[in-house]
């Protein structure tokens, strides 16, 4: 059992608060609520919500399943969009990302802890948004990149909700359709996240090299920074090094490794708290 070995550079770029945080589902599924339960990974999320279909066609099940063995969840997830009922669509989400009494975990409260200056999520969920003091926090999605842009300036913290938030289901950016329009009616907001990247080292956590938030977003801000400066991704070991390669070439993003067992995530997160917390002690940073 290992955990994430963290690179000096990236250490002092959180402890001098100079990283973004980009946050995703496997962050909120470290949460549990008062039964034990977690939030969905995506593919138990779709394999869930196939059953809103009404009188589903053969062959309309038949492309969405090879669509999630293939891990191509966009596609399954646009597909079962197409075919529910809107109504039963909102109130599944509703349930599985607002209502389901989820309590922030020690990965959360570790990030919290780490005091980056901008956390991105692409989740809907409010689990870390909970623990956030609302005097040292301000909290806007995709829609308000005006006031992202005035806040980023100001001294409080920023969480910024690139797919926006639970609470209005018909703003929130899940299917790839949706994603692609709404790049055309705020290109101003994908403007500032290719700001962000360019001027900014980003960490991902939560993320699977498969999951389609982060593959979205890469595809936007491809080709942002130069190999001298790379972005991270922590991720389970067992990836195909050809897929690291890839990773590293294309949109210039490093691998750091945990495993075998997902509890080395949480102990790796509680590892790079420390180290930063430990760096600003050292040398007096605010």
């Amino acid at each position: 059992m290992s955990n994430v070995i963290w690179p000096d550079n990236l250490v002092e770029e959180l402890a001098y608060r100079r990283c973004v945080l980009f946050l995703g589902s496997g962050v909120s599924a470290t949460a549990k609520n008062d039964e034990g339960v977690s939030p969905k990974t995506w593919g138990d999320f779709l394999e869930n919500i196939i059953k809103l279909i009404n009188n589903p066609r053969q062959e309309d099940l038949k492309f969405i399943y090879s669509m999630i063995e293939q891990k191509n969840y966009l596609l399954a997830l646009q597909a079962i969009y197409d075919l529910c009922d809107p109504g039963a669509y909102s109130k599944y989400l509703k349930d599985q990302f607002s209502r389901g009494g989820f309590n922030p975990s020690s990965v959360h409260l570790d990030i919290k802890e780490i005091d980056s200056k901008i956390v991105i999520t692409t989740n809907f969920d409010k689990i870390y948004d909970s623990i956030c003091n609302e005097s040292q926090y301000v909290i806007y999605d995709y829609q308000r990149t005006k006031s992202i842009i005035s806040n980023i300036k100001s001294p409080e913290n920023i969480i910024i909700k690139a797919h926006g938030s639970i609470d209005d289901t018909d703003e929130i950016i899940f299917t790839s359709k949706q994603y692609y329009e709404n790049q055309e009616k705020y290109p101003e907001f994908y403007s500032l996240l290719k700001s962000l990247f360019q001027t900014h080292t980003v960490l991902f956590l939560g993320y699977s090299l498969s999951d389609p938030d982060i593959n979205l977003v890469l595809q936007s801000i491809r080709n942002t920074s130069n190999s001298a400066a790379p972005h991270y991704i922590v991720i389970k070991e067992g990836v195909s090094e050809h897929i690291i390669k890839q990773w590293e070439e294309t949109y210039n993003v490093r691998c750091l490794k945990f495993g075998p067992e997902y509890i080395n995530f949480n102990e790796s997160i509680e590892d790079l708290k420390n180290m930063v917390l430990g760096l600003r002690e050292e040398r007096q940073i605010p």
